[in-house]
């Protein structure tokens, strides 16, 4: 654990034996940052990532008896997809945060009634605004490919993704649902605690690969982890 700068990037990481151990630290200090942001301005706001990594740590959260109503919840990236569809991010948050202590917390979709996401844009940053300046924790996951978010290797919306003032964009994986919708690099950033969860061997290969690389095409995590504040805190398991 310590603070690491290679090509100009800049983390700490912290490792853990086991993923229950990971979890039960990394929820730990979540709750801390947030009950830091509610002792400070009254609310706080969580920021949070889809896919399988997150299910234990939001279920964890979930069990912790906190102040849930004065924090608001959203996420980084979302898929265009029905919220009740498997694929959702929405519906992820909402079986596995949503619930036990959390069901007070108040949350705030990517997901609205545009046929394509890149015509639900104008009214996203309408609906986001009040969020600016105020993120206080920004959980990101990683891909085996160095995505995070949804900025995507050597995409025709990467650019704009990595260097908007916008808070959010419309961008296209490779993989199927391909319309996604992401919170841009300048507002993830804007966060007080940015944080990547990683597990597994695959994964902190990849992530050895990209604290050496400044290439932020190839591997987009690169991008999250050249400011020096906030500074990347990286969680990793086996």
């Amino acid at each position: 654990m310590g603070e690491v700068g290679m090509a100009n990037n800049y983390y700490t990481l912290n490792e853990f034996s086991s993923k229950e151990k990971l979890v039960e630290a990394l929820s730990q200090k979540i709750i801390d940052d947030l009950a830091f942001a509610i002792e400070t301005k009254g609310y706080a706001t969580l920021v949070l990532s889809g896919g399988s990594t997150p299910k234990n740590l939001l279920n964890a959260l979930s069990n912790i008896k906190f102040d849930w109503k004065k924090v608001r919840v959203t996420l980084v990236d979302e898929r265009w997809v029905d919220p009740s569809n498997p694929n959702s991010n929405q519906k992820m948050v909402q079986d596995y945060l949503l619930q036990n202590h959390a069901t007070k917390a108040r949350f705030i979709p990517l997901k609205n009634s545009a046929i394509r996401a890149k015509d639900a844009v104008v009214s996203l940053e309408v609906a986001l605004h009040g969020l600016s300046h105020e993120l206080d924790v920004v959980v990101l996951g990683m891909g085996e490919d160095a995505h995070t978010a949804s900025f995507f290797p050597h995409s025709s919306e990467l650019a704009f993704a990595l260097n908007t003032n916008d808070l959010c964009c419309a961008t296209t994986a490779v993989l199927e649902p391909r319309e996604r919708i992401t919170l841009s690099r300048s507002f993830l950033l804007s966060s007080k605690n940015l944080i990547l969860h990683i597990e597994g061997q695959a994964k902190k290969e990849v992530f050895q690969k990209a604290v050496k690389s400044d290439d932020v095409v190839n591997m987009p995590i690169v991008a999250m982890m050249q400011q020096k504040t906030p500074l990347l805190e990286v969680y990793y398991a086996d």
